[in-house]
């Protein structure tokens, strides 16, 4: 069963793939992939996985990762920038019994918060304990 790597990409991977497609195209021999590509990869390997990241690439599994953990410093914190991306789509159920709020991290974890009055919970609080941001 063949799959298709470019099919149902996000938006993301699909540029930084256009921009690995157009280094390969004109690199000669065995050149070094540039630093900006391998940035452009890790974020997009940061936010939507290692694994799908490298096969829709054609990247080395294990050299993404390890570039991905570089970004990691010592205590969990990211060596790079501390912006951290959180999209608020206005999953905020109001109901007769309360409100309930998902949160999910970009590896898969959830958490679901019930509560019966949402004016009384610290969200910006609530969302830097789970995502550690």
């Amino acid at each position: 069963m063949s799959k298709q790597i470019g099919r149902d990409l996000p938006s993301v991977i699909e540029r930084v793939r256009g921009q690995f497609v157009a280094w390969r195209r004109q690199k000669q021999g065995r050149e070094r992939i540039p630093e900006a590509l391998w940035r452009s990869a890790v974020g997009a390997a940061e936010q939507y996985g290692v694994h799908r990241v490298s096969r829709a690439l054609g990247l080395d599994y294990v050299r993404l990762k390890e570039r991905v953990g570089a970004q990691v410093g010592a205590g969990g914190e990211r060596t790079g920038s501390d912006a951290v991306f959180v999209e608020l789509d206005g999953r905020v159920m109001e109901t007769a019994t309360g409100c309930v709020v998902e949160l999910e991290k970009a590896g898969g974890t959830r958490m679901r918060i019930c509560v019966r009055d949402s004016a009384t919970v610290d969200w910006c609080r609530l969302k830097e304990a789970f995502l550690g941001a």
